[in-house]
Order: structure tokens, then sequence, then C-alpha cells
């Protein structure tokens, strides 16, 4: 069950595609097939029916029923027309038939000479003549006949059991589609199923939280909105924000502290003074829009076109960023159409920089895509170096990095976009501590403060 769950949707409709496309597939290839057969089956009556014609044409003869209406030409006339029929019948499936064909044919030449011989020989007995020509050529041609009727027949059989055979596959394949269709169906709503559930389950949760007066408290918040974008599928974005709550947290954690001081008058009450510590930052720095700048130098004027760039210090070396940014820019440009322009842009946050370059007509391949994702089964040697170095220098400087296929409202992919999530470097403080607030209360009073 867990194994079927962990299977992403997206595979999941593709196999139910696949299934469907194999059920259609092989219910048409059926139907063409016993059509044939069909057409098969009425051939091999029709051969009966003209070859009895003959037949009762010949024991007349035979017989020397004189006034046998067998013997009259309109009937074997009418004989040669019932042949002459069959062969256009045989005309749309005769490659099936194989040496069928060739056969029927030389059967259609031979009853053709059967019945002129036929009716050369009648002609003297309806006048009371005695027959002049001996009936044994006659005989002979007619055991040929039989022959070569017998020959069709079992061409068509062969044929029959042919198309017998690969209707048995098509059936085959036609339960395997429908099976493989109706567990796509089936997966597909259990993981509805199982996300609804989930989503209940949190949405329980939270509501607990709510009663029990913990809704403020930070990592029980953010286990939840992690449960809610996982039950989504928004595995990454999960991460993201777990990366970056747990981020403030920890800030928060290490600049807040609190002193107690009793109250003489109520010894109950507590006086809580909060006060914030603030490190001096002494790591790398580097301007945002220098770097830009040196891009601007290094590449082609027509090549960058920076959109609301807003000014951010950057707490990453500079050469290292400017190596990592330059890297996409370079990947985007060997996928450049005509003369559009790589778009930079950035977003400032409170601790963190976004800065987003984009490319208008063109896509990653999926190859690039997974890559991204920093999939270790990849060989590096199937990447070009561009996206080598994305990956290097990211974790060099402790960033992340983010590449697309970004689509619009409609789903239609509209370009590339390679998005990096940088550190920012923190704004100095005037003192070493700073003082926020003194308030009157209980612990668990400055504790539900603290923690909004």
């Amino acid at each position: 069950m867990k194994k079927l769950l962990s299977i992403s949707s997206t595979k999941i409709l593709i196999f139910c595609a696949l299934g469907l496309m194999t059920t259609l597939g092989a219910f048409w290839h059926h139907q063409s097939n016993q059509h044939q057969l069909e057409q098969m089956n009425t051939l091999n009556q029709g051969v009966g029916t003209c070859f009895n014609r003959i037949s009762q044409t010949f024991t007349a003869l035979m017989i020397k029923d004189i006034q046998s209406p067998y013997l009259n030409r309109g009937f074997m006339g009418l004989s040669d027309e019932c042949l002459n029929e069959t062969i256009k019948g045989i005309n749309p499936f005769k490659q099936n038939v194989g040496k069928g064909y060739q056969t029927l044919n030389k059967l259609i030449s031979d009853v053709h000479w059967f019945h002129e011989s036929v009716v050369r020989a009648h002609s003297p007995m309806l006048a009371g003549k005695e027959m002049s020509t001996p009936l044994n050529p006659l005989s002979s041609k007619f055991s040929q006949m039989e022959a070569l009727k017998v020959n069709l027949v079992d061409e068509i059989d062969m044929t029959n059991s042919r198309i017998k055979e690969v209707l048995a596959n098509d059936e085959v394949l036609l339960g395997i589609g429908l099976m493989m269709f109706v567990l796509a169906i089936c997966g597909i709503a259990l993981k509805e199923y199982n996300r609804s559930y989930i989503q209940r389950e949190i949405e329980n949760q939270a509501l607990n939280l709510l009663r029990a007066n913990q809704a403020n408290v930070g990592a029980m918040v953010d286990n939840l909105v992690v449960k809610g974008l996982q039950s989504n599928g928004l595995n990454v974005t999960a991460q993201i924000f777990k990366d970056y709550h747990g981020d403030l947290l920890e800030r928060s954690a290490g600049k807040v502290v609190y002193q107690e001081i009793k109250s003489q008058a109520n010894p109950e009450v507590e006086t809580n003074t909060m006060i914030e510590k603030v490190e001096k930052y002494e790591g790398p720095k580097t301007s945002f829009k220098e770097v830009l700048l040196s891009l601007e130098n290094i590449n082609s004027k027509d090549l960058i076109l920076a959109n609301d760039v807003r000014e951010v210090s950057l707490a990453v070396a500079f050469e290292s960023f400017e190596q990592m940014v330059n890297a996409a820019v370079n990947k985007l440009a060997s996928r450049r159409t005509g003369q559009k322009k790589i778009m930079i842009s950035n977003q400032v946050h409170s601790d963190k920089a976004v800065v987003s370059l984009f490319l208008a007509g063109s896509t990653f391949t999926a190859t690039e895509l997974e890559f991204s994702q920093n999939n270790q089964t990849l060989s590096v040697d199937a990447m070009d170096m561009n996206m080598i170095i994305l990956r290097e220098m990211a974790n060099e400087t402790e960033s992340k990095w983010h590449i697309e296929n970004k689509t619009d409202r409609n789903g239609e992919i509209t370009g590339m976009l390679v998005r990096f999530t940088v550190n920012r470097v923190p704004k100095d403080a005037k003192s070493a501590k700073n003082l926020i607030s003194v308030f009157k209360g209980k612990k668990k009073d400055f504790n539900r403060e603290l923690a909004n």
C-alpha cells in the first residue's frame, strides 16, 4: 500500500493513458481481424456453393439427363458469374489468403473450359444424335477442378487459423489494457482518498491546537503547514518553508532572552524583560548591483535586461556568486532564439534575497530538471559545464537554486526560469543589546508573547 501511495500522480496518469491506448488499439485491431474472419467464412461458403452448381452440371451430364436444367447454358453462366463474384470478394484479402488467390483464378479458368466442353457435348444430345465427344476428358477435368477446390478451401482454413490466433492475442492485449486502466483509476482514487484523509487529520490537529490554546507555538504550526503542503504534492515547497521557518525560529531563539524579576509586593507576579542580542556579522558581503554590472560587462549588451532590480547586500563571496549567476546566463543563452533577452529580477525579504533569470520561448530538458533536484543517479558527464557549475557554486555558497519550465494559466510553457535563494547580510545593530519591552506577568504569558 505504501509503495502504491509513494508513486507520483504523473506516473499513475501515464500508466492510465497507456492502459487506455492499449485497450482502444487492441479493440480496433480485434474488430478489424474479426471482419476479415467473417469475410473468409463468407468466401468459404461462396466457393462451396459455386462448386456445388458445377457438380450438379457434371452429374447431369454423366447420367445423360438431357432435359436437366443443370445443363442449361443460362445455369452454367450463373455458375461462372458465381465464381467471378467470389474472386471480387477475395480481392481486398488476397495477401492474407496467399496461394489461395492463384488457386481460385486457376479454378475459374478450368470451370470456363469445362462449361464450354459441356455445351459442345450436350448440343448433339438435344438434336437426338449420338454423342460423338468422349466424356473421359470432362471427367478428368472435373477431378482437377475438385482438387483445386479442396486446395482453395485448405488455404482459406489456414488463413482463418492465423486470424483466430491474432484475435486471441488481441483479446489478451485487450484484457491487459483494461486491467492497466482499472488499476490506474484505482490508484488515482486511492491517492485522492489518502490525501483527503490526511487533510482531515491536519485540520483536526489544527482544531485541537486552537482548543488547547497552542496555536501560537511555532514548531507545531510549522509541522502542520509542512504536512499540508506535502499532502498536496508540494514537497519542494514544504522543504523550503520548513528550512525558512526553522531558520526564523532559530534566530528568534538565539536573539531573545528574558530576565525574571520577582515583585517584592507580590511574589506571584513576575516582571519579564525582553532583550535582543545581535551579533556583529563578519562574513563575506557582495553587492547584487555590482554583480549585475559585472555580468553586463562580460556579456553582450543585447543579452541581459535588468527588471525591477533592488540593491541588496548578499552574504556570499563575490567571485562565487558572480560565477554561479554567469553560468545561469550562459545556460539560458545557449537556448536563446532570435533577439530575446534574459530578464533578471530580484526580490528582497527579511533575511533572504531571491534572484530570478528568465528566457522566453525556450525549455529545459527532462534530464536537466532531474539533475537540478540533486539526483545523484545522474552522471555528471551527461550534463554540460554550466549545469555542473550551477550546482557546485550553489553548494559552495550555501545557496538554494531551482530551475523550471515556466507555464501560464492555461498550462502552456512560456520559457526557462532559473532562481537562486541567497542569504542577506544582517543589519548591524547599534548596540550589543537592545531593550525590546518590559511587562508584568507569569512565565507562561511571556512564552506566549515570545512565540508571537
